[in-house]
């Protein structure tokens, strides 16, 4: 999709979420060739991701900030807990319900990602002062929470 040739005009034309596929296609090949040693999946990363910053929550409120189904939230844990990278655990005030949080492999594997994609996001934000990456990341999540909305 981008290249030498891209036509300046062609820019502003071209819609925001085919930039944001493109970069998200080349993030997932960085990570299959940089993340060797850990058994993780770019479909994984995000509930990873989500695990760590929201702390331990049910499996129904992960499901509802992902926007997936609780069968499909369900069966990617269940993936997560077989590698050792999840657990789940019986909420004390609710037995029905299952808290999720992150295993200690769970841990070393979101640092060894962290500390990855951070080199990603540096390599191609090279050209930007760290106001502008800061604008950068200030818009994007102004863009997440405007999408949310929707």
């Amino acid at each position: 999709m981008v290249d030498v040739d891209w036509k300046e005009d062609r820019i502003m034309f071209t819609p925001l979420n085919l930039y944001m596929e493109y970069i998200l296609l080349s993030y997932n090949n960085y990570l299959k060739n940089n993340l060797e040693d850990v058994d993780i999946t770019y479909g994984e990363l995000t509930y990873i991701y989500s695990i760590k910053y929201y702390g331990p929550s049910s499996q129904r409120q992960m499901a509802e900030r992902l926007y997936v189904s609780e069968a499909n939230f369900a069966k990617m844990i269940k993936k997560l807990v077989k590698k050792g990278l999840v657990e789940k655990q019986k909420d004390e005030n609710n037995k029905s319900r299952n808290v999720l949080s992150l295993t200690k492999k769970g841990e070393e594997a979101f640092v060894k990602i962290n500390v990855l994609t951070c080199g990603w996001e540096r390599k191609i934000t090279k050209e930007l002062s760290n106001d502008k990456f800061t604008d950068l990341k200030e818009m994007l999540y102004h863009l997440t929470v405007e999408s949310a909305d929707l």
